[in-house]
Parts: structure tokens; sequence; C-alpha cells
């Protein structure tokens, strides 16, 4: 029997955009227990004490590599050893680049899918429940810049996707995969930040809030990106391919 207790947990807690979010269900009351995973305990730490103080409520934190798929496991029943029932979750771990191909695939798609399945079959058991993935448009086309990043965003869109469809009829679960443009992080710190396409993680926090609240199975943060996204999905290969994207 479900409680009155709101619990989110949220994978990568650390991440701009996770701390972002975090800050604003801690502003707004949204929850009653606030449970935080991420591989850096320094930083996991002074987002659990921020969060802490925002939200008067439980903030407790899980110290794993969440990257690592043979930590998955572990790392999932030492959460519900500090709560039987999750409310809401938000995976938001990933890396862009700058490890080798299988780190990155592991961490971005198959501990990521791990963890989603980990958490429907939580859902199932409890009957509701609501997930929010974060994506990124690059899972839209292949391109040479970061096809690999690409290719592993578009696995795990397509598995929110699958498991969308496995909950279409149930009205009290729910998946949605947030597909972000750029973002002012420290994982793009190295790459130029100027222009008007780039976002702040608040701006992609409050998407993913309002995309949770509406039951969108997918949206792009921000808008324009679908349509920015469209033109490049519709290039024709001959042209695509003189590009330098």
């Amino acid at each position: 029997m479900r409680n009155d207790l709101k619990t989110l947990l949220v994978l990568g807690a650390t991440s701009a955009v996770a701390h972002a979010y975090l800050r604003r269900a801690a502003d707004d009351g949204v929850f009653s227990r606030y449970i935080l995973t991420a591989r850096n305990q320094e930083k996991l730490e002074i987002v659990r004490q921020d969060i802490a103080a925002r939200s008067g409520v439980e903030t407790v934190s899980v110290m794993s590599h969440l990257g690592d798929a043979s930590q998955v496991q572990e790392a999932f029943d030492q959460v519900l050893q500090l709560s039987d029932q999750i409310d809401e979750c938000l995976l938001a771990y990933g890396v862009l680049g700058g490890v080798p191909p299988a780190v990155l695939l592991e961490t971005n798609f198959l501990s990521a899918a791990i963890w989603l399945e980990a958490l429907a079959t939580q859902f199932e058991r409890q009957s509701y429940g609501r997930m929010a993935v974060i994506g990124s448009v690059a899972a839209d086309r292949g391109r040479q810049s970061n096809y690999l990043y690409g290719a592993s965003k578009a696995g795990l869109e397509r598995l929110c996707e699958g498991l969308s469809h496995r909950f279409a009829q149930h009205q009290d679960i729910h998946f949605c995969c947030v597909k972000p443009g750029f973002i002012e992080t420290p994982m793009t710190a190295h790459l130029d930040r100027s222009g008007l396409l780039w976002s702040r993680p608040v701006q992609i926090a409050n998407i993913v809030r309002r995309a949770l609240l509406k039951r969108r199975a997918r949206v792009y943060a921000p808008w324009f990106w679908r349509y920015i996204m469209l033109i490049v999905r519709l290039l024709p290969r001959s042209i695509f391919h003189k590009t330098k994207l």
C-alpha cells in the first residue's frame, strides 16, 4: 500500500542539471525524502547538505560508481534499504567523451539500462512511479563529431520508448526521455559556449519538471531543438556528408 511519504531518487545527483532539479523540488516542497547517488563522495555530500537545508526533510546519499554496470544491483539494494518505495527517479549521469569507447557505452547505456529495468520492476511492484531520463539531441542522427555518444543516447531513448509502451495502459507509471541540446555544465567547459543555442541547467530542470507533470514520453529541451534536429534528420545523405557536424 502506498503511504504519504514521497521519495525522489536522483542518479547522478552531482551533475549540474540534477542539482538544479533537486533545488527546485526542495524549494517547492514536493518530496518528503531525497535519496542522492553519485560516485564523488565529497561533491555528493555538498549537494546532500544543500538539499537537506533547503527542504528540511530527510536527505540521504548512496555513493556508487553509477556507470559501472556491475555495481548497479548493489547500489539499488542500498537505495531500497533506505526506502521501500520510489515515487520518482531522475537519471542524470553520463559522459560526453574523453574516455575509452567501452567505458562511454557502459556508462551512458548499459549501466543506465540496468537501472531503468530495476526501476521499472520496482514501479510495477508498487503500481506507481515516474522516471525522467536525460538523453540528448545527439541521438537523432549519427554525426562524425560524437557518433559513439549519440549511439549510446539513441539506445537509451529507445529503451525509454519501450518502457513507455510497456506501461502505456498504466496511468500511475510513466517514463520520460528529455533531450537537451547544449548545456552550460562542467562537462562542456572545453567547448565554445557562445551563441544562442546554449541553455543553463535550471532551464533544463524546469523542462524536466513540466514534462513529468504533463506525462510527456519525449521532450526536446528547449523546444527549438525539435525543429533544428528535424532539419538535420531530413538532410539528404549526399548533402549531410559534406558537412562537418
